[in-house]
């Protein structure tokens, strides 16, 4: 196994980043696309396997089109919102149905525009799996999330003579189900995007294949669950600590008998932000290693199931105590940096993820490539340009 390697510098691409900041802000926005295309363009030349690098193909023309009819419809939007209500949701309505279509179509423009060792990436995934995953699927998740609830509650409310006690009860395990449910519903999801995504794409005439199942992603939604529950109430214990103490050194000095007094009630907020400054960021600190608990471990997941060509087999490295690090610290420079490190941040984030990504390369890995740029070629002398229709939605 072998690891991905991003070979790039924060300084380098601060350089790339602060003039396409410069050059959007000059002209209202319509840099954007080429702006785009550079970044992407230094993150995919600068990502390596064995000495091999990844390419972007797009321009930032082929993108300035659907730039144009993304900020054409919210700007239609936001005015048939001021003038006509009714206009506004149609607008809104049109966009949710064409999302499937949107992101269909983006998949298979962003395949296109990537390559490997000279060798173009593809997604052979159908419209109606789109519509099916994208649309359909979280309907039924909707629903099913706060429809069941309501349901219950409002047979519970309807029934008489039931003692408080009986309600809790079963208002508790009404509430245990609805985890499991909502684990289950998320792991269906899970399981049906990734089997859409990943065994539509291509490399060259190669195909990736994913088998994932529904009880691994069931499992680490509720481990995800109950992680997020034990630090959170963990947290809030800490909190209420905090505040006892607090409220009790603030009788100590006798600022509850000074109320009026401006001087008494500035040290009184003090306080309060002492107490409600460090709890708002205990939330942050613990969102961000939930998160990192639950992406790790299904990347990990879909990875070690993944397979090219029934040759090239995949796995993740990443852990999630590190990636949490690394999103915290990002977080705080961003922060005190006033963005200006923003750049640094996303190169640390990308050098992490691409070196806990390892790829088999010791069973002809370099043979099946240049196979692969053979194949590619060919094929390529056939067909010529038959197929080079680019819908520029690949924001």
């Amino acid at each position: 196994m072998k690891a991905l390697r991003f070979e790039g510098t924060g300084l380098e691409y601060f350089k790339i980043w602060i003039v396409n900041i410069l050059l959007t802000i000059v002209t209202l926005g319509l840099y954007y696309p080429w702006a785009k295309v550079r970044n992407n363009r230094y993150f995919y030349a600068n990502s390596t396997l064995e000495g091999r690098n990844f390419d972007y193909h797009a321009t930032g023309k082929q993108l300035f089109i659907g730039y144009l009819i993304a900020i054409s419809l919210l700007i239609a939007y936001i005015v048939l919102q001021n003038i006509s209500p009714t206009g506004s949701l149609i607008v809104f309505l049109i966009f949710i149905i064409a999302l499937p279509w949107i992101i269909w179509r983006s998949l298979q423009f962003n395949m296109r525009m990537t390559s490997f060792s000279n060798v173009r990436f593809g997604f052979d995934g159908k419209l109606g799996g789109a519509y099916f995953n994208f649309m359909l699927l979280p309907i039924l998740f909707f629903i099913a999330l706060y429809g069941i609830p309501g349901i219950f509650f409002a047979i519970a409310i309807t029934m008489p003579g039931i003692s408080p006690a009986v309600i809790s009860i079963v208002g508790f395990l009404a509430v245990i189900l609805f985890l499991f449910l909502v684990a289950y519903l998320f792991a269906v999801m899970k399981k049906r995007n990734t089997h859409y995504m990943l065994n539509g794409y291509r490399y060259g005439q190669g195909q990736f294949l994913t088998e994932v199942q529904v009880k691994p992603f069931m499992k680490i939604v509720l481990k995800t669950i109950g992680l997020a529950f034990v630090l959170f109430v963990g947290l809030m214990i800490l909190a209420g600590l905090i505040a006892s103490f607090t409220i009790g050194l603030e009788q100590m000095v006798g600022l509850q008998q000074n109320l009026e007094d401006p001087e008494a009630m500035s040290e009184s907020f003090g306080m309060l932000i002492f107490v409600i400054g460090p709890l708002y960021l205990g939330f942050i600190l613990v969102s961000f290693f939930v998160f990192a608990y639950s992406y790790t471990r299904q990347r990990s997941y879909i990875l070690d199931n993944s397979v090219l060509d029934e040759k090239i087999t995949f796995a993740s490295t990443l852990k999630a105590w590190p990636f949490a690090w690394v999103m915290v610290s990002n977080f705080i420079v961003v922060i005190l940096s006033l963005g200006l490190a923003l750049p640094c941040a996303k190169v640390i984030m990308t050098r992490m993820i691409l070196e806990n990504t390892q790829v088999d390369t010791s069973i002809g890995f370099d043979a099946y490539v240049t196979q692969q740029q053979k194949e590619q070629s060919s094929l390529g002398e056939q067909i010529g340009d038959a197929f080079d229709v680019d819908v520029g939605v690949g924001f």
